[in-house]
């Protein structure tokens, strides 16, 4: 490998001429779909318009340069943008200078946090939420949106960070509603659904290709948006109609804004909550555009990637990104093969920030909040429930938890409130452990429960199987149901540990205890299916000589070990 390759992108030493009509393409398609969602984002996060689009100038550039995956486009996205806006709206009026330094802030510290994730390797934060509590948590910032964006459809301001608040504003506002928006920004929202039910089937049954089609489909917004504001540039600026107006041209200057160190503190623990939703959203994006080729993610590198192209938005005046799984998706579809997509559309939206900005002066904000709401409406999907309800009504419950969590109390407490359950859940199920006694299958050696299957067991001999790795949340817990488990007649106990894959020392302890207890009442413990890891543990803290001679290597051999007759079934 020559010396530049060793600092180039994988897919740019490897570069193949046969790929190129297809990132153009998928650049430029890319390109149109951004406009809208960034000026929209930015609008849900109670940022200017252009904040928008400088948030999706050097994330693009970044990502080309030190991503991985082939079509992973990251910028603004709703989820992220609506947690800026709940953070902040808390601590400063929108609309204000401070307002959009906080927002930098934000995007720095979060790109911190993940920077310094992926380069301690600590990618498994991701699985601190549970799938239940995503899933309420991104359905209920989904209906958050919409209802935030009900205002604006209707020609007013709207605003509240909670349902409550929502409504209360939509209702003192009632009399302040426009019926131009509600016209444009309805039509548009019309125009929006249908062409995702139906338009393709349409174009298809005139002759047109389906992959043309389906890109016909994605570009339903930018002529939504054309449309409206031909409608507003004729009349709508005249009778009130709220508008983008001036989209000031030119790039960002590149720096960092000046933050109070007493603001600080207000910002680190809702960066780490957007850390954490952005690295879920971005490696669940990666992980979709990776498995048609057959590819695999690393975890850390993309983290890496992420938190660079968050201290490069911070750097150009924006606010927090990640991957964002629609605009993925259509540079998939749209032909992308490497990251060039990303950078053509880099390079297009920088054309569009110095030279057209004035174009998105008729913009109406209603339209604008239209194609907020159509992309947004997918994400409330209320399958998982169902499924969880159906299968484990813990999952159930913690989905309804954060979704009720985010809708009354705000999506920053929601996020917080379902991390909490996540962690709960796990606690409270590995703090009490499934405990089965065992007895075996005629003429195998296979063990199974004797509560759910017709077994044979040893006169005098329990063998008990811990479902769960052993450390200080269940150790008294096991304990206790292991001694409960040994009932009078009973002369020797096998632990089973074919279910143990770690052990720390709270838990050698109590099997220490365990065996003290058991000898009182005359009782030998025995082990068995000691795995390798535990096993080094137990020998580290000389607990293995406490069990010299009572240690099998299988139930099995326990088994022909203690019968009181030699068993020749097997």
């Amino acid at each position: 490998m020559s010396f530049l390759a060793r600092f180039l992108p994988p897919w740019l030493c490897h570069y193949q001429r046969n790929w190129l009509s297809g990132d153009i393409s998928a650049g430029v398609v890319v390109t149109l779909l951004l406009v809208p969602q960034a000026l929209a984002y930015a609008m849900v996060a109670g940022l200017p318009p252009q904040t928008g689009l400088y948030a999706s100038l050097a994330p693009l550039l970044i990502y080309a340069l030190l991503g991985r995956s082939h079509a992973q486009s990251v910028g603004p996205m709703a989820v992220t943008s609506l947690l800026v806006a709940a953070t902040l709206s808390k601590l400063v009026p929108q609309g204000g200078a401070e307002y959009a330094v906080l927002a930098v802030w934000l995007a720095l510290l979060s790109g911190l946090m993940l920077l310094s994730l992926g380069l301690l390797r600590l990618g498994l934060v991701a699985d601190f939420l549970s799938q239940p509590v995503l899933a309420g948590f991104i359905s209920a910032s989904a209906l958050m949106i919409v209802l935030s964006q009900l205002g604006p459809l209707l020609g007013s301001k709207g605003g509240g960070a909670t349902l409550p608040a929502l409504l209360a504003n939509l209702w003192a506002q009632r009399l302040s509603f426009h019926p131009g928006a509600l016209l444009l920004g309805g039509s548009a929202l019309l125009w929006l659904m249908w062409s995702r039910r139906s338009l393709a089937a349409v174009l298809r049954s005139v002759g047109l290709a389906p992959g043309a089609a389906q890109l016909v489909v994605r570009a339903a917004p930018v002529l939504a948006l054309l449309a409206g504001m031909l409608a507003a540039a004729n009349w709508g600026a005249a009778s009130g109609l709220r508008l983008v107006g001036e989209v000031p041209a030119g790039l960002p200057p590149l720096g960092l804004a000046w933050l109070p160190w007493s603001r600080l503190p207000d910002l680190v623990l809702p960066a780490f909550f957007i850390a954490l939703v952005n690295m879920v959203q971005s490696l669940s994006v990666a992980q979709i555009l990776a498995l048609p080729r057959r590819e695999s993610i690393e975890p850390d590198r993309e983290l890496i990637a992420l938190g660079a192209c968050n201290i490069g938005a911070a750097l150009s005046g924006g606010f927090p990104v990640t991957g964002g799984l629609t605009r993925s998706v259509v540079n998939a579809d749209a032909g992308a093969q490497t990251q060039l997509s990303s950078l053509i559309s880099a390079l297009l939206m920088t054309l569009i920030v110095l030279f057209a900005t004035q174009a998105l002066f008729f913009l109406p904000l209603a339209v604008l909040s239209a194609t907020i709401v159509a992309s947004v409406l997918a994400m409330i999907d209320f399958s998982l429930l169902r499924r969880a309800w159906a299968c484990n009504r813990a999952d159930a419950l913690a989905f309804i938890a954060t979704f009720a969590a985010v809708l009354l109390l705000g999506v920053d407490s929601g996020i917080m409130i379902g991390l909490l359950i996540s962690l709960g859940s796990w606690i409270a199920k590995s703090g009490q452990p499934h405990i089965a006694e065992l007895g075996r299958l005629s003429g195998s050696e296979h063990f199974r429960n004797v509560r759910h299957f017709s077994v044979e067991t040893l006169p005098g001999t329990a063998f008990l199987r811990v479902d769960e790795s052993l450390y200080f949340g269940n150790a008294r817990h096991v304990e206790a149901a292991l001694l409960a488990m040994t009932t009078p007649g009973i002369q020797r106990v096998v632990l089973v540990m074919s279910g143990v894959n770690r052990i720390d020392l709270s838990a050698l302890l109590m099997l220490e205890r365990l065996d003290d207890t058991l000898a009182a009442r005359g009782v030998l413990l025995w082990l068995s299916d000691i795995k390798r890891p535990v096993s080094m543990v137990m020998d580290k803290a000389a607990l293995n000589p406490r069990f010299a001679g009572r240690i099998f290597l299988s139930a099995s051999q326990a088994w022909q070990s203690l019968s009181p007759q030699r068993d020749y079934q097997i």
